[in-house]
């Protein structure tokens, strides 16, 4: 082999294996910390395992108070329920009652609407044949006047 190549590859090699130390010499350093991390947490799950004793306590006093408003809001959404079907019988008769009298009050306006268009159109009609009637009077006057001028 070239000694140049030699050098240059144990230069390289040298680098690699510096960079490798640093890289060791971190991650020491991180296996420190962690050491560190791991004591405090052991303390963490000692604290935490007291909590949840406390936490299953509490939690069963819930538990127990949940049930006792649950039954009272089922009594309440009974009565609930009844009183809104009051109102919603009350409405419907109320619609019921509104819709007959908005019904009579729309037959009769369309009734008069009905009698207004009739005498409207029965009035119209009427111009219109005596428009005719003047026009055909006109025209037998126009062929009066051109036969006497003939």
């Amino acid at each position: 082999m070239d000694q140049e190549l030699i050098q240059c590859l144990d230069e390289r090699f040298n680098r690699v294996d510096q960079r490798f130390d640093r890289v060791e010499q971190r991650l020491d350093s991180h296996d420190q910390r962690f050491d560190r991390i791991e004591r405090r947490l052991d303390g963490h799950d000692q604290r935490f395992e007291s909590i949840d004793r406390q936490f299953v306590q509490v939690n069963q006093r819930i538990d127990d108070r949940f049930e006792e408003v649950k039954r009272h809001t089922g009594i309440l959404v009974e009565d609930l329920r009844k009183e809104v079907h009051l109102v919603a019988e009350g409405l419907l008769t109320h619609i019921e009652v509104r819709h007959g009298e908005d019904r009579e009050y729309f037959d009769r306006k369309f009734e008069d609407m009905s009698v207004l268009f009739r005498s409207s159109y029965d009035h119209l009609q009427q111009q219109q044949n005596q428009l005719r009637q003047t026009q055909d009077q006109i025209h037998q006057r126009v062929e009066n006047l051109e036969r006497n001028q003939n």
